[in-house]
């Protein structure tokens, strides 16, 4: 095995210590792939105490003093580990500079996404005193001081027609924006009072209701292969359950192109099976129950179109389910009363599964019915006739 000790481990056992002797402030990790070798491990050998690393104080390049609970723990990155035990572990620079000539090259360049703006850097145990006017801590909490302020002179250049829920924050540019998702509020709206709108929402509640459309062209091999098969399911709902009538509205207003990208990404493997498969989603609307237009069904039905409601196939679904679960419950009900029969109720351990269930499914006159039914077929074998079995020089003197 190709493992390497870590700069920790390489000290202690330079001092003489051993797997079964070793420091309290470090300990063996908890994956060991050869337990003849234990130092011999994914993470070097020893790692460090939790509570140990929380208290070491570490230095940046350009200086600035880093408690260690606030340093990333470990990093895989450029084939190195970033690490306490290798006493180079990073944190995220405040000052955002990618190219810092005092930090560990490998580490150069911006990291993150388009809101992210992460550059890493390395630090160094040191035995100086921690000094928080030249710390880590306090750029950090300028930042965020910076941060807020901003957030404020926001809201307030806006009005207050701002919601937290829909602001970003732009680490590259340090600057707020506010970007309108209905479907935000749906998921985590925590008032009635619409800042945004700058009014209450409708205490009437809905749902985004839509159809869809799909087209399928027969590849069977029989006398109809080649025909469209042309089917729309109506009344199809968007959220789970209803919602304000507001953000029903502007859902439908402003994302309503989402329904379509949606159903694209989680049935991509229809286009995959079927490359005659098309589908279209039509009618959007915001509705306090869904609605059905009978001219319109019968017309789409003349003009040979399959039409469905998805309240009915719910139902149906819903139904099915219910009848499959009745019928589960009826098999086991007919397993446990034939080994009431063969066993009895009063011989059924006092805890057991049988008994719990004997008392929770049948009624105690069902339960007096098959000890009476058990009690009647144990009489009967008891006055079944016996048949003897006689020598024959008994039966023929």
């Amino acid at each position: 095995m190709d493992l390497e000790y870590n700069k920790l481990t390489t000290g202690l056992l330079a001092q003489g210590f051993t797997a079964d002797n070793h420091p309290d402030y470090v300990k063996l990790p908890g994956c060991i792939p050869d337990k003849n070798n234990p130092l011999r491990n994914y993470d070097g050998g020893f790692v460090y105490q939790g509570s140990y690393t929380d208290d070491l104080i570490y230095k940046t390049g350009c200086g600035k003093f880093v408690k260690g609970k606030n340093v990333l723990h470990d990093m895989g990155y450029m084939g190195i580990d970033w690490c306490h035990e290798n006493d180079n572990p990073v944190m995220r620079c405040p000052y955002d500079n990618p190219e810092c000539s005092r930090n560990n090259p490998l580490l150069h360049g911006t990291h993150g996404g388009v809101l992210r703006a992460q550059c890493w850097c390395e630090c160094h145990k040191t035995a100086e005193p921690y000094d928080y006017q030249n710390s880590i801590e306090l750029a950090n909490a300028e930042r965020e001081a910076e941060r807020r302020q901003k957030y404020e002179e926001y809201v307030s250049m806006h009005h207050g027609r701002v919601c937290a829920n829909h602001m970003y924050y732009d680490e590259h540019t340090r600057t707020w924006s506010q970007r309108y998702e209905p479907h935000q509020c749906f998921r985590r709206c925590c008032s009635h009072f619409c800042p945004i709108q700058n009014r209450e929402l409708s205490k009437k509640r809905g749902n985004v209701y839509y159809d869809l459309k799909t087209i399928r062209i027969r590849q069977d091999g029989t006398l109809f292969d080649g025909e469209k098969i042309v089917s729309v399911t109506r009344g199809i709902r968007y959220y789970d359950h209803p919602v304000s009538m507001d953000i029903c509205e502007a859902f439908v207003k402003l994302q309503g192109g989402r329904i379509y990208e949606e159903y694209k990404w989680n049935h991509s493997q229809l286009w995959a099976l079927d490359r005659t498969f098309q589908a279209e989603i039509l009618n959007i609307r915001a509705e306090s129950r869904p609605s059905r237009d009978l001219m319109q069904d019968l017309q789409d039905i003349k003009n040979g179109i399959e039409i469905r409601y998805d309240a009915d196939l719910r139902k149906a679904d819903k139904e099915q389910k219910s009848r499959k679960r009745a019928e589960a419950m009826e098999k086991k009900i007919q397993a446990l009363e034939r080994k009431l029969r063969d066993v009895g109720y009063e011989n059924l351990e006092p805890y057991s599964l049988d008994k719990i269930h004997a008392d929770k499914w049948l009624t105690p006159e069902r339960i007096r019915e098959l000890a009476e039914i058990r009690e009647q077929r144990m009489q009967e074998e008891k006055n079944q006739p016996v048949q003897l079995s006689l020598p024959l020089d008994v039966l023929f003197p």
